[in-house]
């Protein structure tokens, strides 16, 4: 297996799919990479319609999609990359890897679906040489699963993107939350909306019922990372609530570092990994039960110096440790240990 020195320029082929909309991993990390020295080049695993006319399914009833591959193949030729890094991982086939094997090229997998049945993704991941998963939870059961080369690597935020910016009075609002529906989060939501100013951002009116007393609430439809960015800047509160907390303790989403890296005040339920990364005293603040939610929401109205201090404490924190080129170098580093 090869590896690469510190200061050498390595030639990375990015494997993902090029709809991640609001959650443009695959561009941050590139950027990250271009910004640290290397050479980049993007591979959409994005489906074709004739990738899915003509996709075979594997004896485990995976698609391999067969155009998707021979393309990926003809890129890898075309480049001749170092290292190929996939983002999810699953539509690139094993003999595709292992034809990279074969030529000495690292392939590295960004898992970002955990804590979601990571024993099921085992088979698809050792494939790679090495898997990175956001959940430290899930890396556990990769490793007693049989796959050495699993390690914990959290999403992050990208300063060009998630920063401060002016906010406006169109998108004003006390507690803010951006992202996708879950009965999770309209139950949070609507018990929020009944003593504060709460507006959702995201594609939920198709979930909410008729009289759901969060629809004159909701400014439904996907949004773009910019106006993300302007969403938190003009709100005091960012709610960040992960889907899976009834289900797992652990695992972060990227809502979590990209709101600290726009220096916004965010309020986040609690997960076993937090305090390795972010200060919950001083740098975020965390909730458990519902009801704890509603104090801590009513603390942090109540001091806008308090939202000031611990928005630009995580800000400075996020800044410092979770950015894009913060990961980037970890990742390298590992696959630096395999030469």
């Amino acid at each position: 297996m090869i590896g690469f020195p510190t200061l050498a320029v390595v030639r990375i082929l990015l494997a993902a799919p090029g709809k991640l909309r609001t959650l443009p991993m695959s561009a941050c990390s590139r950027r990250a990479l271009q910004s640290l020295g290397h050479e980049v080049t993007v591979f959409d695993t994005s489906l074709r319609w004739h990738d899915k006319a003509l996709a075979p399914l594997d004896a485990g009833g995976t698609i391999w999609p067969r155009w998707l591959n021979r393309r990926f193949r003809r890129d890898v030729e075309r480049f001749q990359p170092d290292l190929v890094l996939s983002f999810y991982g699953w539509r690139i086939a094993g003999d595709e890897l292992e034809r990279l094997r074969e030529r000495r090229i690292v392939s590295a997998c960004w898992w970002l679906n955990d804590p979601f049945e990571p024993a099921s993704s085992l088979p698809t991941l050792a494939r790679h040489d090495l898997v990175f998963s956001n959940d430290p939870g899930s890396v556990r059961v990769y490793r007693d699963g049989g796959f050495r080369e699993a390690h914990w690597l959290p999403t992050a935020c990208d300063p060009t993107v998630h920063r401060p910016v002016a906010p406006t009075l169109d998108r004003r609002a006390g507690i803010c939350f951006a992202g996708d529906w879950h009965p999770l989060r309209e139950a949070c939501c609507e018990r929020l909306a009944r003593r504060f100013d709460v507006r959702i951002h995201g594609p939920w009116s198709k979930k909410l019922a008729p009289d759901s007393p969060l629809r004159n609430r909701v400014q439904s439809g996907f949004f773009t990372p910019e106006a993300m960015v302007g969403i938190f800047a003009s709100s005091d509160i960012v709610l960040n609530l992960h889907t899976w907390r009834d289900r797992w303790p652990h695992g972060t989403n990227p809502r979590l570092f990209e709101a600290a890296g726009c220096g916004a005040c965010q309020l986040v339920d609690r997960r076993t990994e937090l305090p390795e990364l972010f200060d919950t005293e001083r740098e975020i603040a965390t909730w458990e039960t519902l009801e704890e939610l509603e104090a801590q929401a009513e603390r942090l109205l109540a001091s806008p110096e308090l939202r000031r201090s611990l928005g630009n404490a995580a800000r400075r924190r996020a800044l410092s440790e979770h950015t894009y080129e913060h990961r980037m170098r970890s990742l390298l580093a590992h696959v630096d240990r395999l030469r």
